[in-house]
């Protein structure tokens, strides 16, 4: 099978009512089993009719678990055009320091309307937003002081200290799968993080940036993909508590740990690097992390 890395999405928004101490028992768990990275996603409220509000930032949860963790990467997928680039700088600066080059930045547009209102962000234009705002962070990491007139945002003589400890920044990998994304992605990014893709979407793009970033004599792209994740010895309860949760297996993992693996084998022959893998049934992930690293990461 082909080599690609796993990693773990914590629950830290709008899943169940779990208490900060698990998130980081789970952190410190997918360390010790040898996970290759650990995500969180970027919500400020979520819709009630897709579950609890319980939501724990994003950024400060990984600052709390760059604490906890010594090798595990970090990563957000993914964090929305929500905040000023300038706060943002220093705080991803200041979690990168923490945690000693070990941050991922996952970046992306949104799709809940009600994040943007309730921040005073223009729904319509948080794509725009975003590729200022990217366009903002690598300038306050790589320049000395930084000045700066765009259509959303003007900083004056501006310096962030410390840098990032990455040089010369954190990879940035963006989310989504239209055309402007893909052309995003090869102009500001520096790879496609993919939510919940089919092998034909994830075929696909990864083909279509590929060939863009090569016209664009851009660098090797990272591909990664993040899925939700039902895994059990016994198939027909994979398949169980993927009804459950409401998971097709065309844009899922789902099954045993054979079934599993083959299908994460069929990402990475498509290109991915990375797959993140995040459980059910919840309150139930350490069980099927620890399958999933004995059973499947030995065989990937």
């Amino acid at each position: 099978m082909s080599r690609i890395r796993l990693g773990i999405h914590l629950p830290n928004g709008g899943f169940e009512n779990f208490s900060f101490s698990y998130i980081r028992d789970l952190a410190i768990e997918a360390e010790k089993l040898g996970y290759d990275s650990i995500w969180v996603s970027d919500h400020t409220i979520w819709p009630e009719k897709l579950g609890p509000q319980n939501i724990f930032e994003p950024l400060t949860t990984l600052a709390a678990l760059s604490s906890v963790t010594n090798q595990v990467a970090l990563g957000i997928s993914v964090l929305l055009p929500l905040r000023h680039p300038l706060l943002l700088a220093n705080m991803l600066s200041t979690i990168d320091n923490a945690a000693n080059g070990r941050l991922i930045l996952g970046m992306g547009v949104g799709w809940f309307k009600p994040e943007f209102d309730n921040t005073s962000v223009p729904f319509n234009r948080r794509g725009e937003i975003q590729e200022e705002e990217i366009r903002l962070l690598r300038l306050l990491w790589s320049k000395p002081s930084v000045s700066f007139e765009g259509n959303h945002f003007r900083l004056k003589n501006v310096v962030v200290s410390p840098k990032p400890v990455q040089k010369p920044c954190p990879k940035i990998l963006l989310g989504g799968r239209t055309e402007k994304t893909f052309e995003r992605i090869v102009k500001h990014g520096d790879g496609w993080l993919a939510w919940t893709p089919s092998i034909d979407t994830f075929s696909a793009g990864v083909r279509k940036i590929k060939s863009m970033a090569e016209a664009a004599a851009k660098p090797r792209m990272t591909f990664a993909a993040d899925f939700m994740t039902s895994v059990n010895r016994n198939s027909a309860e994979a398949d169980v508590e993927a009804v459950k949760h409401g998971l097709g297996k065309d844009t899922n993992i789902i099954g045993n740990p054979e079934e599993c693996a083959e299908r994460i084998d069929q990402y990475a022959k498509q290109g991915a690097d990375l797959v993140v893998l995040g459980f059910v049934p919840l309150g139930k992930e350490v069980e099927s992390m620890r399958i999933t690293a004995k059973e499947i990461m030995t065989t990937i």
